[in-house]
């Protein structure tokens, strides 16, 4: 059975205009589904905790929307044994589905969606605070400018603006414009995979990738795959203020890895702790202000429909 969730609050209301195109193809193939709108995170948990409960041993939930849909999406799912996830895109960044090979044409990705076998499987994220709290992520997770640039692009007035001219990407780019001309970096202490602490200065940004981009399409981790069984570190280190408007093209193109001060390893899990909290957040959705993260990959956990 297939199951639609409809978002009616990502990518200027584009799922709800397009979803009675997608509900006539599905008629004429004689395929059986239903389907919800939710206008929130908090009913989107509900509907997917509901078809999870439902006993539906193929169920095959389908999300029409942004990432911030399918983040509150992982985040319900109370056993990931219980469905299979599909993902039509339509929000401002769509870094998941970039993350999935996803084209940008419904007829293209529903066509994949209801010829899958649903028989692959992809990593997700897992971070922990300070408190023991845990939340999932799909794509990333971040500590330092880019938590703060995807909290500013998602708070901004120019938002809707470029989401009507379909240029989701310049959101988070004139929001990093804007970060960088007040960011503050931070000393931090890292763990990776259990071995020894590692000191960092001047910490310009963390980026804990499940897939290579973030933002609307910018490789804050141009080697990061979501099907590797490990979380790419992107970090930023010793980075000057003047020298982030200088290198944040190089991030752009994917190229910051031949500077001295960026680089990207590979792990399963990493511990971070800060002389000064800094804004988190993971998958774009705010995490608030913390010293001290544990970050770590849930392999193979999610069956997709690609």
């Amino acid at each position: 059975m297939y199951y639609f969730l409809i978002s009616d609050h990502g990518g200027g209301g584009r799922a709800v205009r397009l979803f009675p195109k997608i509900e006539k193809i599905l008629k004429e193939r004689g395929i059986q589904y239903t389907w919800w709108k939710s206008s929130s995170n908090h009913r989107a948990v509900e509907i997917v905790q509901e078809v999870c409960n439902s006993g539906d041993e193929d169920a095959r939930f389908i999300v029409m929307g942004g990432d911030g849909t399918v983040n509150a999406v992982l985040n319900g799912i109370p056993d990931f044994s219980k469905l299979k996830l599909g993902l039509i895109p339509t929000g401002s960044g769509n870094d998941f589905a970039r993350g999935l090979g996803l084209s940008k044409n419904y007829k293209k990705v529903l066509a994949k969606i209801l010829a899958s076998k649903g028989d692959k499987t992809i990593d997700l994220g897992q971070v922990t605070k300070a408190d023991g709290s845990k939340r999932i992520f799909g794509i990333s997770c971040g500590f330092g400018m880019d938590a703060i640039i995807g909290r500013k692009a998602d708070e901004a007035s120019y938002k809707k603006f470029f989401n009507r001219l379909r240029m989701g990407k310049m959101i988070y780019v004139v929001a990093a414009l804007d970060t960088l001309a007040h960011l503050k970096c931070t000393d931090a202490r890292i763990r990776i995979d259990g071995g020894e602490t590692r000191y960092l200065r001047k910490v310009f940004y963390l980026a804990f990738m499940n897939c290579r981009t973030e933002g609307g399409g910018i490789p804050m981790a141009p080697n990061a795959s979501n099907s590797d069984g490990k979380i790419s570190l992107g970090m930023g280190i010793g980075v000057k203020r003047w020298q982030g408007f200088i290198y944040f093209p190089l991030i752009l193109l994917g190229l910051q890895n031949k500077v001295k001060s960026f680089s990207e390893i590979t792990c399963t899990s990493v511990e971070i702790t800060s002389e000064e909290a800094q804004i988190c957040h993971y998958d774009g959705e705010a995490l608030g202000e913390n010293s001290t993260l544990k970050v770590e990959v849930l392999p193979k956990i999610l069956t997709v429909l690609v």
